[in-house]
């Protein structure tokens, strides 16, 4: 089944709507301040459809977003053009991608990381920002916590948005917890209902990994990162507990 197929993606920004993108680039931006002073150039690995590299690039970084969803990126393209904010979006794979050139910062938000699966993925991912980093530059990324998966186990849930006074999506969650490969099969399913009716319905499985402190920094270090901090996410300097879903980690690339 394709991960974020066409129909998925044009719901995606409804079903998101209430995400505080602008929040979340202050945490980014306060990182970039904690960490690194304020890069100038950003490369967002895994960009969807522009959420945060479009707020980026309206603060006066440049952003180069980057993801595997043809229909995100379409999507973030339109976006942009609308919204006249000059942004280089490229289809790639973040754990194969080599763009030759550096940048100040690399960031993967909303558990871009936790789509990588596997162990050569997230190592190969972790690579990947480290050959796109200047020296001192920052890796921050967010992914779901361990500890909390197990704690707290994922749920069946429902959410509904509605799009005007007739229209609404419904989507539903249900959620398949693998704790031997730590990783969260969530299967969605949307439905669009116009004026009481079921107009159409999307599917879509999506695996996801959850993860644990001392096995990202493990990664991160064999890529070379020999700074790396953790807190919840966007609580920057709070300590990790067992209900914090979302864990952001920050690698500094230092000379060796």
């Amino acid at each position: 089944m394709e991960v974020f197929g066409k129909e998925y993606a044009s719901a995606y920004d409804y079903i998101y709507q209430d995400k505080d993108y602008e929040k979340e680039c202050d945490f980014v931006e306060a990182v970039f301040s904690e960490f690194s002073g304020k890069p100038k150039s950003v490369l967002d690995l895994g960009c969807g459809t522009g959420g945060h590299a479009l707020i980026l690039a309206r603060r006066g970084y440049r952003v180069v977003g980057v993801d595997r969803s043809k229909n995100m990126l379409n999507i973030a393209k339109k976006k942009a053009k609308k919204a006249d904010i000059s942004i280089e979006f490229l289809e790639g794979d973040i754990a194969s991608l080599d763009l030759q050139k550096e940048f100040d910062a690399v960031i993967s938000m909303f558990s871009v990381m936790s789509y990588q699966t596997t162990n050569i993925a997230i190592s190969s991912a972790c690579e990947t920002a480290k050959k796109h980093l200047s020296t001192d530059g920052i890796f921050l990324f967010d992914c779901w916590y361990g500890p909390a998966v197990l704690t707290e186990k994922p749920s069946i849930r429902v959410k509904e948005v509605r799009l005007n006074n007739k229209e609404k999506l419904i989507r539903f969650t249900e959620p398949v917890l693998n704790i031997q490969n730590h990783t969260v099969e969530t299967r969605f399913k949307v439905w669009k209902i116009d004026d009481g009716r079921l107009i159409s319905e999307i599917n879509e499985s999506h695996r996801v990994r959850f993860l644990f402190p001392q096995e990202i920094k493990y990664f991160l270090e064999l890529a070379g990162f020999l700074e790396i901090e953790l807190c919840p996410f966007p609580r920057l300097g709070d300590p990790l507990t067992e209900h914090d879903w979302n864990m952001a980690v920050i690698a500094r690339k230092v000379k060796a």
